[in-house]
C-alpha cells in the first residue's frame, strides 16, 4: 500500500522578529522562561545552559541562529525543549528560547504560500521559508543547527 502524506502535524513557534515552522515531534515540552546559567565564551547564539530533567541543555537563540538579532527583552519568552534529530546524538536535546507558546498547526499546501523573504540569501541553517496568512516562518535545519551546538558545546 502506498500512502500520500498531504499534510504535516508542524507547529508554528514565534519568535521576536519572525517564527518558525517545526515538525511537531521537535518540541519535546515547552516551560516558563527561567534564568539561564550563562557561559563565558561561546558563539553569541548560544545564550547559557538550563537544568532540564537532570540534562544540562545548551540554550539557543533561534533568531540569531538563523542571521537574525538577539531579542532585547525576555517579556512573554518561554523555552522550548527541542528533541535530537540526529541518530545516537551527543546531545539528546537542545534548549531554544521563544517569544511565546509554540501552537499546533497542520502544513499543508492551501496553508503554505511563498514566503516574502529572499529564499537564495538563506543561511545554512534554515532549510526554507514559507508564508502563512501574513506572516512568515523560517524552516531551519536542525541537522546543522544540532551539529553546530554540539561542535561549540564541546569547547566550553
Amino acid at each position: 500500500m502506498n500512502a500520500v502524506v498531504n499534510a504535516v502535524r508542524a507547529l508554528w513557534v514565534p519568535l521576536h522578529e519572525i517564527n518558525v515552522l517545526l515538525p511537531n515531534v521537535a518540541i519535546a515540552e515547552v516551560i516558563n522562561y527561567q534564568p539561564l546559567e550563562l557561559l563565558q565564551d561561546g558563539p553569541d547564539w548560544l545564550l547559557g545552559k538550563l537544568r532540564w530533567r537532570n540534562h544540562e541543555l545548551p540554550t539557543v537563540s533561534m533568531e540569531r541562529i538563523c542571521g537574525y538579532d538577539l531579542p532585547q527583552s525576555e517579556c512573554g519568552a518561554r523555552i522550548s525543549i527541542v528533541n535530537s534529530v540526529k541518530p545516537r546524538p551527543v546531545l539528546p536535546f537542545f534548549a531554544m528560547v521563544t517569544a511565546g507558546i509554540p501552537r499546533l498547526f497542520n502544513a499543508d499546501a492551501d496553508a503554505l504560500g511563498d514566503s516574502t523573504l529572499a529564499s537564495g540569501s538563506l543561511p545554512h541553517t534554515v532549510d526554507d521559508c514559507v508564508r502563512i496568512g501574513s506572516e512568515d516562518a523560517l524552516i531551519p535545519n536542525l541537522v546543522a543547527i544540532q551539529s553546530m551546538l554540539e561542535e561549540a558545546w564541546s569547547k566550553l
